[in-house]
């Protein structure tokens, strides 16, 4: 098992050398030596990350210092030592295995290796799986906000009745709007399941955009992750799909258009979208309501966000958010 894990993490570093320039490695005082002297794979990212953000950490942190009278040159050829790499992932093995020990004592070191072999010694993964939880928001949660022993108390926030009446009303009306796109989402999937005889499961609803124009009423363009299924479980990256529906009734909608598109190829643009400001990836080689060519003139692209936005309310905090609850105060006392 040890042997094995050894050849994931190998496999790793072959990874994260291909990612890094060249030509640091060319500089004896560069990356190769972050690489070789401090480039573990374990840490909060994914082990590959990991080796590049501490390979380049050390290598800034811990500069060479060269001994008085030295003439060596700061230049190397491309070979990196096999010795060294070897001894790196011998190091990052230990580190792994003493450092999910240290989160997860109950663990021997044979259950170590264990968890590390069944995540492919990805740590933050090992210690989700130890602890019966999913990779491993509580792990990295504790890495990146410390609790702190004598955090200041803080002045519960004071919501008048209409201040509180407003969120929960915006509330419920963005709830009901998110159920009602979530089963044109699962419709569409349905039907593009059945068309293609592929096993896809919703993943998430990533963009939605009602449009406003004349004569477009109840019409949505919609942006969806899926994932293929196998064996009841997730294989591969979700797909990205483009959906265009038009809600008919309570009980019947049209699902007009329902295909997968690559945000990075796929630069299908639509004038309704644009015109709401929505980011909603549209294919480049399907019709769709909304209009397909305009002067980019005729909307507007500006970053700026005046009005309340559906996540102000839905993730409103009383102890930060006073602004926007003065905002919301103030509202209601104009009407």
């Amino acid at each position: 098992m040890r042997r094995r894990l050894l050849d994931i993490i190998h496999r790793f570093y072959l990874d994260a050398i291909s990612r890094l320039p060249p030509a640091e490695f060319r500089r004896t005082t560069g990356l190769a030596r972050g690489l070789h002297v401090g480039g573990h794979c374990f840490g909060p990212l994914h082990p590959v990350h990991n080796i590049v953000v501490n390979s380049i950490w050390y290598a800034a942190a811990f500069p060479v210092r060269r001994p008085a009278g030295s003439d060596d040159e700061d230049e190397a050829n491309a070979l990196l030592s096999t010795d060294g790499i070897a001894r790196i992932c011998h190091r990052s093995l230990d580190g792994l295995v003493a450092a999910l020990r240290d989160l997860c004592p109950s663990l021997s070191n044979g259950d170590a290796l264990w968890r590390l072999f069944s995540t492919s010694a990805d740590l933050t993964a090992a210690v989700a799986l130890a602890n019966g939880v999913s990779k491993s928001i509580n792990y990295l949660s504790k890495v990146l906000v410390p609790s702190s022993p004598h955090e200041p108390s803080v002045s519960p926030l004071m919501l008048s009745a209409q201040v509180l009446d407003c969120i929960a009303s915006q509330k419920q009306q963005f709830k009901g709007i998110g159920n009602q796109v979530v089963n044109v989402v699962n419709m569409a999937l349905q039907q593009y399941t059945q068309r293609s005889g592929e096993q896809l499961k919703l993943h998430s609803v990533c963009g939605a955009s009602l449009l406003m124009e004349e004569g477009l009423e109840n019409c949505y363009h919609i942006n969806f992750l899926a994932y293929h299924e196998g064996s009841g479980s997730a294989v591969g990256a979700p797909v990205l799909f483009f959906t265009e529906a038009i809600i008919l009734s309570c009980y019947e909608t049209d699902i007009r258009l329902c295909v997968p598109v690559d945000p990075v190829t796929d630069i299908g643009c639509c004038f309704a979208c644009e015109s709401n400001r929505k980011m909603v990836v549209h294919p480049c080689y399907d019709e769709y309501l909304g209009g397909l060519e305009f002067q980019e003139d005729e909307v507007d692209y500006g970053s700026d966000f005046p009005s309340p936005l559906d996540v102000d309310y839905i993730f409103f905090d009383a102890d930060r958010d006073s602004a926007f609850a003065n905002y919301l105060w103030r509202d209601s006392t104009d009407h």
